[in-house]
């Protein structure tokens, strides 16, 4: 592993005037010149890390809209914990995007994932009402520390460099005012159980000091481990609800299983803290003890229930909340709040509280959910000390499934998790996310760096929500029940939506929406079709 070469090597490294390409050192890793790069933060939604790579580094982003020249080497930074809590990308500006700022050849965007979507809401608030200490939120330090672990390889092959990364230890990370923010939900939804520690509810006096641009709509499912599915899968052929020409292991649509929306809200609303809970149609036997006698080649160490799910002020969590147990949508009295971390509350198995495991980004959820099926315990920031356990999990389609995945999505009163479902009305499970900045943040004190920061970040939000980059990041995400790719669709507010409702892959619009024509989305209110438009019955 070589070491990055980074502060007074940049002088002695760089030769005098403007230079187009990206120096490296004698190891053939980046020295980042300030004075060649535009620089910008962004905090917030973890489910979205896919998305903001595959946006400045993928190929396939049509030219307008591209941020990176993706025929160049681009260098991708993570931290030494999970690999997805920070994370830094390095490369040339691409020559085909007019919106970008022209006064610096190459880019460097920080993102942090690490407390999700709250991050992105939050800290700029902090900043909007005069608190620039909450304001100033740690990130990835990129520093002679950080180690090469991939070779970039032009147009081809990103270049991962690893940064130690730790909170306990200020000298392994930075802190920084965010340049601006994303979210999985609007800001508004930032409340009561939505706001992270440290952070006040977020109020309508404080979003009205937010600039709020939609982004995409983003669909979310419900995974659960493979041995979970499979018993799942294997009870509902046996009662019917699975047609009986299908196989335990299939992976076909048709063979899915299904969860409802009560039986969802109620795994998260905590009241469930055993299988045996769930009963497998008339035999009267709870789906622990059915998969003992029916299926245990599925069965895990005990009947526990454990669930992966995020931590307050997480995005994901946030339109959870929202679209199963209406938090914070209806008042207090109303709303069921979300049961709570297990092990942080003093809760052990058996204990009559079902195993909660708050996750601080949807990485570590996706260890949990590993973790607790096949009964590892990795150093990845969930710690597993039950072994082989069926969960529940939240997790967005960003996070693609195979064969050898070790979850899968589940159906959902009976529908599946995919976008031509949601285009056609069918599939609740989504959500609409939102970029944001103050309104009066300052980039920089150098009024043209401040202008061509404020440049570049429009550039990034406007790029992020064209129909064809909807489609382009769609490929990417791929599951074992369909052929149709991807998590995100392109909002009906700023783009029109295929004729007779339809759903295209090339150009996927969805015709619902959370805002209407006078106003601005609002995840708790019911999507209805935008502006009149067309459904597909």
């Amino acid at each position: 592993m070589k070491k990055l070469v980074l502060g007074v090597a940049i002088s002695a490294a760089l030769s005098s005037g403007a230079q187009a390409a990206i120096n490296v050192d004698a190891n053939n890793l980046p020295i980042i010149d300030p004075a060649q790069t535009n620089t910008v933060y962004l905090s917030g939604a973890s489910a979205a890390v896919n998305f903001i790579e595959k946006l400045i580094t993928d190929s396939t982003v049509p030219a307008v809209d591209k941020v990176c020249d993706s025929s160049k080497k681009v260098w991708k930074y993570k931290d030494s914990l999970t690999g997805s809590d920070q994370n830094a990308y390095l490369c040339e500006k691409a020559a085909t995007n007019s919106g970008l700022p022209t006064n610096k050849p190459n880019i460097l965007v920080y993102k942090r994932s690490a407390g999700g979507s709250a991050f992105g809401v939050s800290p700029l608030i902090a900043e909007a009402n005069g608190d620039a200490a909450s304001a100033s939120i740690e990130f990835l330090k990129i520093s002679s520390a950080c180690t090469q672990v991939t070779a970039p390889v032009a147009g081809t092959t990103l270049g991962v460099i690893e940064c130690p990364y730790d909170l306990a230890d200020p000298t392994k990370y930075v802190k920084h005012i965010a340049d601006f923010g994303i979210s999985d939900v609007d800001p508004a939804q930032f409340t009561g159980n939505n706001t992270p520690a440290g952070y006040s509810d977020v109020t309508a006096d404080d979003v009205a000091k937010l600039t709020v641009k939609s982004a995409s709509a983003l669909a979310f499912g419900v995974p659960v481990t493979k041995k979970l599915y499979f018993a799942l899968q294997a009870a509902q052929i046996s009662t019917g609800a699975i047609p009986a020409t299908c196989t335990v292991g299939s992976e076909a649509e048709a063979c899915m299983p299904s969860l409802s929306s009560a039986q969802v809200a109620a795994i998260h609303a905590g009241n469930w803290a055993d299988w045996n809970q769930i009963k497998v149609g008339a035999t009267g036997l709870g789906l622990y003890d059915w998969a003992a006698a029916n299926a245990a080649a599925y069965l895990p160490g005990a009947s526990n229930l454990h669930t992966c799910r995020r931590e307050n002020g997480s995005g994901t969590q946030a339109q959870s909340n929202i679209k199963f147990l209406q938090d914070p949508c209806t008042t207090a009295a109303g709303a069921t709040p979300p049961a709570g971390d297990a092990v942080a509350l003093g809760f052990a198995e058996g204990d009559g509280y079902p195993m909660i495991h708050e996750n601080n980004t949807s990485g570590s959820v996706g260890n949990c959910l590993d973790e607790l099926d096949d009964g590892t315990n990795a150093a990845n920031g969930f710690d597993n000390t039950w072994g082989v356990r069926w969960a529940v999990g939240i997790q967005s389609l960003e996070k693609k499934t195979a064969a050898a995945s070790k979850f899968r999505f589940v159906k959902l009163d009976g529908v599946a998790p995919t976008l031509a479902n949601v285009v056609s009305g069918k599939y609740r499970d989504w959500a609409e996310n939102t970029f944001q900045y103050w309104t009066n943040h300052v980039f920089s004190a150098n009024a043209t760096e401040n202008t061509a920061l404020k440049k570049l970040t429009d550039a990034v939000i406007k790029s992020a929500g064209a129909p064809e980059v909807m489609a382009a990041l769609n490929n990417g995400f791929t599951h074992t029940f369909t052929t149709e790719k991807g998590a995100y669709l392109a909002v009906p507010t700023n783009f029109t939506p295929e004729a007779n409702g339809a759903f295209l892959s090339s150009r996927p619009v969805n015709p619902y929406s959370h805002a209407t024509s006078s106003v601005s989305v609002n995840n708790c209110r019911v999507p209805t079709l935008y502006n009149n438009g067309d459904a597909k019955l």
